[in-house]
């Protein structure tokens, strides 16, 4: 992973971590993006979050999302 990618990597943990459960979550489109959806699954999946509800601003951030 290149040095761009690790500070967007960074920059979308850094914003997950004012998600918390039972918000509604809007979904912008990008590479940024595409890490936060990855950590919310995660974090979801884990039990970490729950009753999160996405809002997608795209086709493709809707797809990444599911």
């Amino acid at each position: 992973m290149g040095d761009q990618a690790l500070l967007k990597k960074k920059a979308a943990e850094r914003a997950v971590e004012f998600v918390q459960s039972g918000m509604v979550v809007g979904l912008g489109t990008g590479s940024t993006t595409g890490f936060a959806i990855e950590l919310i699954g995660e974090a979801i999946k884990s039990g970490q979050l729950k009753d999160i509800v996405g809002i997608p601003s795209s086709l493709q951030t809707e797809r990444l999302a599911n």
